[in-house]
């Protein structure tokens, strides 16, 4: 199962860590891990090109990647993390089994 936990402070969204395999299908197969892995690869790439925000990313080898922005969290990056939350939200609706979202303030 796929565990992306969000991290908000205040209300606001500053980070996220997403863990884990969907074992929705074999290796070269998940389209569950591929899209959750696109999707937070996206905005952490994003976040860290697109923004001013000084923000710490880290890939481990077994494939989980956290990201936290240093505050204060820009308007762009919380609009980016958002987006990174609906987008999970949509693919775990589709396949709740695989998917576990967590908000942690």
């Amino acid at each position: 199962m796929i565990k992306v936990v969000f991290y908000m402070n205040e209300g606001r969204y500053c980070g996220f860590h997403c863990s884990g395999h969907a074992g929705y299908a074999s290796k070269g197969n998940d389209i569950v891990c591929a899209g959750v892995s696109a999707l937070v690869i996206n905005c952490a790439n994003s976040i860290e090109a697109l923004t001013g925000d000084r923000v710490d990313i880290e890939h481990a080898t077994d494939g989980s990647v956290f990201c936290m922005v240093k505050q204060p969290v820009s308007a762009e990056s919380e609009l980016l993390l958002k987006s990174l939350w609906m987008g999970v939200t949509y693919i775990a609706n589709e396949f709740k089994r695989y998917i576990r979202i967590v908000i942690e303030e």
